[in-house]
């Protein structure tokens, strides 16, 4: 059910008017065409997500028991917001902050330069790369649970995995797949929504599950993801479009930077996502550990608290997006999701138990799951079809560079609050909450300065002029 409505609303877009009525008519892509068109990749992403979903509850607490161990010992998943676990949350904090920021500016290189090499090359050997680099960090986690190494081999290598940033070459997929600019929001919503449901579907099991069948659930679904890749999933990069004169023969930084300032609307929607970036991953830095150990969230509760909000999610994605994007357009529909996102960290501060929390994420979950396919539907819009890998890996480059920034501040402003993790007052974290709402705003201050109706590329591949110019291309035209 998730993933059957959101598209059939958002093809009645007026963007769609943009084409001739006659194709329109002729070439119609509905949820079902969707599905079909990206059944490869929305098998290979359930397994990805399981992979890690998997153990996503667990991990957690692996983590803080391991920290706790230097401040004492203690078991973290019993004794969330005991000192020692109270303690090895800071550390934690730190940890994550540093390591992500290391990881994410690294990523944010190898967005730009994967997304241009697989404009080049193809979608599907960076895909393949991405697979096999998930398999170490599942493995060394594997090692740990079950003989006792040590965790910092999985705290090293999960970052090091992370790093190699293919959402850009996703998203390129997704534009290859779904020729039809006014489907391709409704089709990241589709793929949003399959992979919340995954989620959903994977965390009530997890979280019962005890640890150990956890990581072999997720080394199952890591080896099970690589079988299906080399067996059946297929590239989708068009063959004219890498030939064509307008794909970047060079990997030079310059190309996809002159690329985002080549107008002020691509500009100005790069400096969304890079202020938005900023707000989201520094919640994500303070938010698990200021759970854990201030609200004393235990595993199952943070199971319920993820379903709760990515129920909400995943409605918002299947019946949300196409609604929303119809009666305010694409831009209206961006400044809704970032208002929540202002909301949001404030209203965290003011809870003061794990209910609440679950009460606030399921009421704002909608519009802040629904920014990715709503800003990403923008950026795919704003580009020709033949550069979709490069802006894609561009605007993931800046986002990463922007995440590595608030990862590093973050982690080590939360250590410096909480004075190492050992004052007891929650308040102390409020500043944080604080901050991550006005980069918010100042997001949503900036998208209120586009304009309502984007304007569509000159010289696009779109459904409507593709059969008359790839035989030309083809003939070398």
């Amino acid at each position: 059910l998730s993933f059957f409505v959101a598209s059939d609303a958002v093809v009645a877009h007026p963007a769609a008017m943009s084409l001739p009525s006659k194709v329109a008519a002729e070439q119609p892509c509905g949820s079902a065409e969707i599905v079909r068109r990206l059944w490869r990749l929305l098998v290979y992403m359930a397994l990805a997500v399981i992979e890690f979903a998997a153990i996503g509850p667990s991990s957690q607490f692996i983590i803080l028991t391991f920290f706790a161990a230097a401040h004492g010992g203690g078991d973290c998943e019993l004794t969330p917001s005991s000192a020692p676990c109270r303690a090895a949350s800071s550390d934690a904090a730190l940890y994550v902050g540093v390591s992500s920021g290391i990881c994410s500016s690294v990523g944010a290189v190898t967005a730009l330069w994967l997304g241009s090499i697989s404009d080049r090359s193809g979608r599907r050997p960076v895909i393949g790369i991405r697979a096999w680099l998930s398999f170490v960090p599942i493995v060394a986690l594997t090692l740990h649970v079950f003989f006792g190494t040590t965790l910092w081999v999985f705290l090293v290598a999960s970052p090091a995995f992370k790093a190699f940033d293919v959402s850009g070459v996703l998203l390129a997929i997704i534009a290859d797949t779904i020729t039809e600019p006014s489907a391709r929001a409704a089709a990241v919503g589709i793929f949003s929504t399959w992979c919340i449901t995954v989620v959903v579907l994977t965390l009530p099991l997890a979280g019962v599950l005890p640890m150990w069948a956890s990581v072999v659930v997720s080394l199952v679904a890591t080896l099970l993801k690589l079988v299906f890749f080399h067996s059946a999933f297929q590239e989708t990069r068009s063959p004219a479009l890498g030939n064509s004169a307008a794909t970047p023969r060079t990997l030079a930084p310059g190309a996809a930077m002159s690329l985002l300032v080549r107008d002020g609307v691509i500009l100005r929607v790069a400096l969304v996502l890079v202020l938005s970036s900023l707000s989201f991953a520094g919640l994500n830095t303070v938010l698990s550990p200021y759970l854990t150990g201030y609200l004393g969230l235990t595993r199952g509760a943070g199971v319920g608290l993820l379903l709760a909000s990515l129920g909400s999610g995943a409605l918002g994605l299947a019946a949300g997006v196409g609604p929303l994007v119809r009666g305010v357009g694409e831009v209206g529909a961006l400044q809704v999701c970032l208002s929540a996102s202002i909301a949001f960290p404030l209203l965290l501060a003011g809870c003061s138990c794990p209910e609440q929390v679950g009460v606030v994420a399921t009421l704002l979950g909608a519009p802040l799951w629904m920014f990715l396919p709503i800003v990403s539907g923008i950026k795919s819009n704003l580009v020709r079809e033949e550069e979709q890998g490069l802006v894609q890996g561009a605007l993931a480059c800046i986002s990463n560079f922007a995440t590595a920034t608030s990862d590093v501040i973050f982690g080590v402003l939360y250590r410096h609050v909480t004075v190492n993790g050992t004052d007891p007052d929650r308040t102390s974290v409020f500043p944080l909450f604080f901050v991550c709402s006005v980069l918010a705003a100042a997001s949503w201050l900036l998208a209120c300065s586009l304009p309502r109706k984007l304007p569509r590329p000159s010289g696009c591949l779109t459904s409507v002029g593709a059969d008359v110019l790839q035989p030309l291309i083809h003939a070398g035209a």
